[in-house]
């Protein structure tokens, strides 16, 4: 029996494997919950975990930037999450700002420069409104010894054609947004989630009322359903922010365990959709309706895992990181995984 220490954060489509009714045949899973901004930065600066959830944004910087000392990882095709966390993007309401496409020329803030929701919210911006990434003035919400952008030297050398900038200890995006220092902004909202890492938060908040607040409003109103539709029906994709990666160490003495923990994964999101539909029966006045509309536009399954049915978004995020000044070339998506799980 084979123990792994693996990191994640909450997530419904791995319920099961948290519980126990999933294991994987001869490997001991320890598991470590932290929410995701703290796990990536734990990973990138530490290299804590043997298995680990990580931003897809995130895993290819590392790839181009792996010295042999550290960040030596293989992933494991496993999408989990998806994208949307940038829908809660909001703007000062004296910006000059009554949609997304009028974003082109402004401030804008975000937890961190290169975090997956980030990348993708660029590519909206490019692929529904033309507007390029240097075209906007962007902030990194957190500060440059405590955030991914930090640790990959943004700071000392941001990247190519992109303005950032960078807040200090005593600003925060919720109050900087309040007071009109910039014209939009995400992850503004209150934390409340209950996982502690004991660590120093790493996304701060100025305790600035947001609901009902006159100088602050959503820029999304429907939640994203319809950008989403758009983005889909122009790209044929539907973005994810985080995958799975393994100590590469670990996989090239035992190969096997990419292909057992793969199917582990997988069989978790099947159970946890099992048990969705039959809680979904206590709360839908009619059952299956939600599901169905859904299907008929996303197909049956909205978290696919393995290569074949994410190449197409992996290979439009890696350009998008060349376009936004993260990586200096596509990556390979082959080489970004373990070969036994190349073929899935």
């Amino acid at each position: 029996m084979i123990t792994l220490t693996v990191g994640f954060s909450r997530n419904p489509r791995l319920e099961p494997l948290f519980q126990g009714a999933v294991k994987p045949q001869h490997i001991n899973l320890e598991f470590v919950y932290c929410p995701p901004g703290d796990l990536f930065y734990r990973n990138l600066r530490y290299d804590e975990f043997d298995v680990s959830e990580m931003s897809i944004s995130d895993f290819l910087i590392t790839r181009e930037r792996r010295d042999g000392s550290k960040w030596q990882w293989s992933g494991l095709p496993v999408f989990l999450s998806k994208a949307f966390l940038w829908y809660t993007l909001s703007a000062n309401t004296n910006s000059g700002i009554e949609t997304l496409a009028d974003l082109r020329g402004k401030r804008v803030a975000v937890p961190d420069y290169p975090m997956t929701a980030a990348v993708w919210m660029r590519s909206f911006f490019k692929e529904l409104y033309g507007i390029n990434t240097n075209e906007i003035t962007w902030y990194n919400g957190r500060t440059k010894d405590f955030s991914h952008s930090g640790v990959f030297g943004f700071d000392k050398e941001p990247p190519a054609g992109i303005t950032l900038n960078w807040l200090n200890e005593s600003q925060t995006m919720d109050q900087m947004l309040d007071r009109g220092e910039i014209d939009a902004a995400y992850g503004i909202r209150a934390v409340t989630r209950k996982e502690s890492s004991g660590m120093k938060p790493i996304d701060r908040n100025g305790g600035t009322q947001i609901d009902g607040n006159p100088r602050i409003r959503p820029l999304l109103k429907d939640g994203g359903r319809q950008i989403t539709l758009d983005y889909f029906r122009k790209t044929g994709v539907m973005p994810s922010n985080h995958m799975v990666i393994v100590k590469s160490a670990i996989l090239e003495k035992h190969p096997w365990i990419a292909l057992e923990l793969f199917k582990t994964f997988q069989r978790s999101k099947e159970l946890s959709y099992e048990w969705a539909a039959e809680m979904s029966k206590a709360h839908l006045m009619f059952d299956g309706e939600d599901l169905k509309k859904q299907s008929e536009i996303y197909g049956a399954d909205p978290y696919p895992l393995g290569l074949k049915a994410n190449r197409k978004m992996l290979e439009l995020l890696a350009r998008c990181s060349v376009e936004q000044g993260l990586t200096k070339k596509p990556a390979n998506i082959d080489e970004l995984f373990f070969p036994v799980v190349r073929d899935t």
